[in-house]
């Protein structure tokens, strides 16, 4: 079975031995949650070989607790080089006392860029028959995601209901792709405030996905925690201006401010609608910003992130340098 299946005692023996049958000169572990892993990465330290964690957390995806935080200092003794997603996993890092030069932006949260694109562009010069077809607005928001309180979709939902009131909002709307716990209660404020044009399509495979970025024009992520968020790699890539959380860690290294997008305080509704209506009354020029996107998100691909952590790798291995 799977090793997560295990009780933690099967766990640590199973993972004791392969370290022993494969006798791996580099041991590489995800974050800090799994005792077995940690255990692991202590053994292979005393066998003298070298740890590698990889980390997404960043310091405000969620309330720090000062003994957890301890005791992760502690576990990162015993890691020689840490591979991170972004640059607020990289300053996390730092405040446990991790050296800045162990520490590497290997950015592996990426795509399939080549795929995604493609499928978005078939999709896109079928735009105007299928936002007939769906009865969608002929400009929408979209947000894309689990449906579940940490998301904050209620806000977005809420801000949206706001701006209605505007002209110029009238041909807007705003499609919600995803499914969870909050969908009921969702379903039912859309009800309540008579949103005819939102538009909950329920979850969908990653791959049915870039048809619904064809159809909408600017991208929303208003998590009030969330290590990173791919869905705004995926946004960017199918071309789309972005509002993002300043609670998601992509928000600093993808979005630049006025160029392809925006970040603001998920808790302010205020701030997201100001920006929506940025939007809406044409302050901003979509297609640049959309163009804008496709250029700062080109290099986040699997490729570069596995290439940047074989560099990691054959600095213990060949004692290349870093940089």
């Amino acid at each position: 079975g799977f090793l997560e299946e295990s009780n933690l005692i099967r766990r640590c023996t199973k993972v004791i031995k392969e370290l022993l049958r494969y006798k791996p000169d580099i041991l590489i572990t995800a974050g800090y949650s799994d005792i077995s892993l940690i255990f692991a990465a202590v053994i292979n330290k005393i066998l003298g070989n070298k740890n590698i964690i990889t980390s997404d957390t960043t310091l405000y995806d969620r309330p720090r607790k000062k003994i957890k935080e301890f005791i992760k200092k502690m576990i990162l003794k015993y890691y020689d080089l840490a591979f991170c997603i972004g640059s607020e996993q990289r300053k996390y890092l730092q405040t446990l006392n991790f050296p800045e030069n162990k520490i590497m932006l290997a950015g592996w949260y990426a795509i399939d860029s080549s795929f995604l694109s493609s499928v978005y562009r078939s999709f896109r010069l079928k735009r105007v028959n299928l936002l007939a077809e769906y009865g969608f607005c002929i400009k929408n928001f979209i947000f894309v995601g689990r449906l579940s309180p940490e998301k904050n979709v209620i806000t977005a939902l809420k801000a949206f209901n706001n701006i209605k009131k505007y002209q110029n909002a009238k041909g807007w709307g705003l499609i919600i792709v995803g499914d969870g716990p909050q969908r009921n209660e969702l379903e039912e404020m859309i009800r309540d405030l008579s949103l005819g044009d939102v538009f909950l399509i329920g979850g969908k495979n990653w791959k049915e996905v870039p048809k619904y970025y064809a159809l909408a024009d600017v991208f929303i992520l208003p998590s009030i925690s969330e290590p990173w968020g791919l869905v705004v790699n995926e946004a960017m890539v199918c071309g789309l201006p972005v509002i993002v959380s300043k609670r998601a860690g992509a928000y600093f290294d993808l979005v630049k401010d006025g160029i392809n997008g925006f970040g603001f305080n998920p808790c302010d509704q205020r701030e997201l609608e100001e920006i929506m209506l940025k939007f809406i009354n044409e302050e901003v020029d979509i297609e640049k910003m959309g163009n804008a996107s496709i250029e700062i998100i080109k290099d986040y691909t699997p490729e570069n992130a596995a290439r940047k952590m074989l560099k990691g790798i054959k600095y213990f291995l060949l004692k290349e340098d870093l940089k």
